[in-house]
Parts: structure tokens; C-alpha cells; sequence
């Protein structure tokens, strides 16, 4: 099953399955900046992009899911905001601009891509820009409040360190935190926290 078939199927559920209110460590964050571009890769059915456009965020929103952007453009119109979504693989995308800010929000990718991603991120990233990430701690794996079974798509503190030298790591830590962020994020969770910005 391809990725985009997995994600297509999951979100098929009448349900936004991580629910609709935005990631709290993004809000708390993006609170904290000028408002200016964001994007937003892996963004799902939209519950981070309809809270930063009501709050004056220009958005972009990218994801592999075309279920996902569906329903996406329905909490849009039900907000009466206007988010840019392109449906497709961050790697394999072209932009014509750099983003004030990137929130990268359980963006789970194997490691041979990592880094490759990680280089694309900075790219993308404006100067003075600010990265804000939230993915879940290596530890995770032994719960069942969410996240992938498979090792592969961790990532350790360290190694996140390594993939991002090219930004000023801020802020990373490992948290143990509550999530209610839909059925699928529910519980006690080892997460890792990033905050990163660009020269």
C-alpha cells in the first residue's frame, strides 16, 4: 500500500481523526511571531492551517493525502478562510517563495529521508525564519497514544541536532506530555520539542 493510499484511507473516516483544534506547542509558538507565510507540510485535514489563517497567517499546506485536503477545504470554508493546499510529496515539490515560519507537526518519515528532508526544510525556510517542531520521542513506540510501530520513522534529540546544523537549534526537549488531539492522538506521549531559526 502506497503512503498516499494509507493516508487516503485513514482519513476517509467522517471524523477529522486528529481532531480540529491546532497542535498546542505550534499555537503557543506561532503566537510568540509576526504573522507572515507559514507552511505547513504533512498538514492532513487541516486543523493546523484553519487556526493560523483565522489568526492572519498566510498558509501554505502540503500533503501526500487528497482525502486529507477534502476535508481540509471544509473546515476552511467553515472558517471562512483561504489556505493555499497542494496535494503531493514536499520532497518533490517546487515553491516559488520562503516561508516566515515552517511547522513541522508529526511528520513521520523513514530515515534514508531525513536529512534530505531536513536540507529542503532550510531551504524553504526564510531568513530570520523560524522552524517549530513537534514528532515523537524514540521511546514512544512502547505506547499506544500514537505515532508509527516502526523504528524507522523516529528520530532521537541528537539526531536532530545533526539533521538541522544548518539552523540555530533555540529550544529541543524531551517532554512528556497529554495529547487529545483525536482518536489517534490520545494519552501519555514522549514527544521531542524543536524550536530552530535561520540567519
Amino acid at each position: 500500500m502506497s503512503k498516499s493510499t494509507e493516508w487516503n484511507k485513514r482519513y476517509s473516516s467522517p471524523d477529522y481523526v486528529y481532531g480540529t483544534e491546532p497542535n498546542k506547542f505550534l499555537k503557543q509558538e506561532l503566537s510568540k511571531l509576526a504573522t507572515g507565510r507559514l507552511l505547513l507540510p504533512g498538514e492532513g485535514e487541516g486543523r493546523n492551517a484553519v487556526w493560523a489563517a483565522i489568526n492572519k497567517w498566510e498558509v501554505t499546506a502540503v500533503d501526500i493525502s487528497q482525502v486529507g485536503k477534502e476535508k481540509a477545504m471544509k473546515l476552511f470554508f467553515a472558517h471562512n478562510v483561504e489556505v493555499n493546499y497542494r496535494v503531493g510529496n514536499i520532497l518533490e515539490l517546487n515553491f516559488d517563495e520562503q516561508f516566515n515560519a515552517i511547522g513541522l507537526i508529526y511528520l513521520h518519515l523513514p530515515k534514508k529521508l531525513k536529512q534530505t528532508f531536513a536540507i529542503k526544510i532550510a531551504q524553504l525556510l526564510a531568513p530570520k525564519g523560524t522552524l517549530i517542531m513537534e514528532t515523537f520521542h524514540p521511546e514512544q513506540i512502547l505506547r499506544n497514544s500514537g505515532g508509527p510501530k516502526n523504528p524507522d520513522y523516529f528520530v532521537a534529540p541528537n539526531e536532530l541536532k545533526t539533521y538541522f546544523n544548518m539552523l540555530n537549534i533555540v529550544s529541543i526537549e524531551t517532554q512528556e506530555v497529554y495529547l487529545n488531539e483525536g482518536a489517534h492522538h490520545k494519552g501519555k506521549a514522549m514527544v521531542i520539542r524543536m524550536v530552530a531559526t535561520k540567519e
